[in-house]
């Protein structure tokens, strides 16, 4: 009765072993096969889009004029010629907040290469202007206000979203979700290089 009482608990824990290891080779499996691995959590790759579409957002982007901080109306086409990167934020969106801080490092360390960084405020200016009066942006802050929904260049999905554009006006990349300085800073200086 010992024998038969000692081979079943060895039988469980044999079982509860071979469950133990599939279910971890099974978590590995997914993790390294999952697209965002090794990213930071909120950092996404925005939908892939035809180099047709994406060059479309670009001229969208391009065709925009919105009122700075102070009320004046600023073109987007102003920085025609320049390392854009188009930021959609909002006051109350804890990503764009904390994404910030590295935007106006990276601003600062490459104007005098071609780089302009624009902030577009998906919200009201009043707020817009509260935020900056805490946190210092040193960068252009445009506000879309209640023209997001109507306006192409506008219409985003979710926040914050990035899109890079080239010295020659076409698309280069887009980011949906926090975006760090060091997945931006290759990028720019690669942009910069060319």
């Amino acid at each position: 009765m010992k024998q038969a009482h000692a081979l079943r608990l060895a039988v469980v824990a044999g079982v509860l072993t071979i469950a133990t290891i599939g279910l971890l080779g099974y978590r590995l499996a997914g993790q390294a096969s999952a697209p965002d691995a090794g990213m930071p959590p909120g950092l996404l790759s925005a939908p892939q889009l035809t180099p047709e579409q994406a060059q479309a957002e670009v001229e969208a982007i391009m065709a925009l004029t919105l009122d700075d901080l102070d009320g004046r109306p600023q073109a987007i086409a102003q920085w025609r010629g320049k390392i854009l990167v188009i930021n959609y934020w909002a006051s109350w969106c804890k990503p764009c907040v904390e994404e910030m801080p590295a935007f106006a490092s990276l601003q600062s360390r490459h104007a005098g290469q071609g780089v302009q960084f624009v902030g577009i405020g998906i919200d009201d200016a009043e707020k817009m202007r509260r935020f900056v009066k805490v946190t210092p942006v040193s960068y252009p802050l445009l506000v879309a206000g209640d023209a997001a929904s109507q306006t192409p260049g506008l219409q985003v999905k979710a926040l914050p979203y990035t899109v890079i554009i080239g010295r020659d006006g076409r698309f280069e990349s887009s980011r949906l979700g926090r975006l760090d300085e060091a997945k931006l800073e290759p990028i720019l200086r690669r942009l910069i290089a060319r």
